[in-house]
């Protein structure tokens, strides 16, 4: 361990813990969305506010990254990972630990706020950390290694958190305290270069796009938002939103109880993460993306016809199987498209949509649960779902023809033809 005045700690030398510690870091961020998950009724009733109004505590973690995530990843290509990824870490710890204290509805969801801008920090440069140390297939294998780490961590997090509230509902607050020793393993990440020449934001943004188009992997990228758009919503509408709601109103399950149910779309995820790239090898990427959506679409539909609320947490399993197929090689594209000068903005904008799914899931999710019933609203989300499965190819192959096919094979080699 190399060690000098300014890095105490010394830096982390190896591949395998800059893997490890942009894993940690991802995974604190997935803690924002995942502690407050099954208390949400409770909040409500805490704080003295309707169910369809708290979706906004859940949604106000989010709306940061729609806003900064872009600037976010301008900040990491120009000034480096390591600062930016640190300062996030502080922020995202001490706004969080602030929501113990924060009494009334509109505290919480400010303090909330403050704390969605660390999150787009650890959560969008942590995959950039990945896309910097990996390449090929062995990106994408280390992808679904992260996705893993951050979903053991979403999985865990309401269980603890349910745990937690049985003695103090606002008590799962404190668990963001962990950032504290995180930060300092965090400082071991090897220093970022001098600064390079970044263009300014918007000629900056307009490169990107320009390599993209010149590559031939715009249309892609574009489809890629949108799939994660409709993934995203399907977590966070539904299984961290809807789901605590629906298992209190129509099953009655205690709030312990709730934390497992919501557990259960992590566990899906994670069982199917971590063979992603053997069957990405085995099937390849067309075969592989429209069986996550039809994955994704069966399990919901299953949640919302259930009759008891185990069989509801087998179809988030389903469903989160689905999203950990997907979003390895979602992560894994986005750190590859842009390269090593745009790599920042194009994993940060890939990130600005998934804020934008999961600041408009929870409030859509828990308005529509209020007026028509949690059961519609997975069933819509499973009709969506069914939508995007039936129609990505088609509708790829015609903007592929009217593009020409003479240009498909300048495409990155992470996107394969279909």
């Amino acid at each position: 361990m190399r060690w000098s005045p300014t890095r105490p700690l010394g830096t982390a030398t190896g591949a395998g813990e800059r893997l490890a510690i942009a894993i940690a870091v991802g995974a604190m961020g997935t803690l924002g969305f995942a502690i407050t998950s099954p208390i949400l009724p409770d909040l409500a009733t805490e704080l003295g506010v309707s169910r369809s109004a708290i979706g906004l505590v859940q949604a106000a973690v989010s709306l940061p990254g729609i806003l900064f995530s872009a600037a976010i990843g301008y900040l990491a290509d120009r000034v480096g990972r390591r600062r930016v990824v640190l300062v996030a870490l502080l922020l995202f710890t001490l706004c969080g630990m602030a929501g113990f204290v924060a009494r009334s509805y509109w505290a919480l969801v400010a303090v909330r706020f403050c704390q969605g801008i660390g999150t787009s920090g650890i959560l969008g440069v942590g995959i950039v950390l990945i896309g910097d140390s990996f390449t090929g297939a062995a990106r994408t294998r280390a992808m679904g290694i992260n996705v893993t780490g951050l979903t053991v961590v979403a999985m865990a997090g309401p269980i603890a958190a349910g745990q937690l509230a049985g003695g103090g509902t606002f008590r799962p607050f404190l668990m963001f305290a962990v950032g504290v020793p995180l930060a300092a393993w965090a400082s071991r990440m090897p220093p970022d270069p001098p600064s390079r020449p970044v263009a300014a934001p918007l000629r900056h943004l307009a490169a990107a796009v320009l390599a993209m188009r010149e590559a031939r992997a715009l249309r892609d990228y574009l489809g890629l938002l949108v799939a994660t758009l409709g993934s995203v919503f399907v977590l966070h509408g539904l299984g961290f939103t809807v789901t605590p709601l629906y298992a209190d109103e129509v099953f009655g399950t205690p709030v312990e109880t709730r934390g497992l149910v919501v557990a259960a779309f992590q566990a899906g995820t994670v069982a199917a993460a971590l063979g992603v790239g053997r069957l990405l090898g085995r099937f390849g990427t067309a075969r592989m993306l429209s069986g996550v959506f039809w994955l994704m679409a069966l399990g919901a539909a299953i949640a919302g016809l259930a009759p008891t609320i185990w069989l509801v947490a087998a179809g988030l399993a389903l469903a989160g199987a689905g999203f950990g197929l997907f979003t390895p090689q979602a992560q894994s594209y986005a750190a590859e498209v842009g390269g090593v000068h745009h790599r920042g903005l194009t994993v940060l904008l890939w990130v600005t949509v998934v804020r934008l799914a999961q600041f408009a899931g929870p409030p859509i999710g828990s308005v529509m649960s209020e007026w028509t019933g949690p059961r519609s609203v997975f069933l819509a989300a499973s009709a969506g779902m069914g939508v995007i499965a039936a129609t990505w190819r088609p509708l790829r192959r015609a903007l592929v023809v009217r593009a020409g096919r003479h240009a498909v094979g300048q495409r990155p080699q992470t996107v394969h033809d279909i």
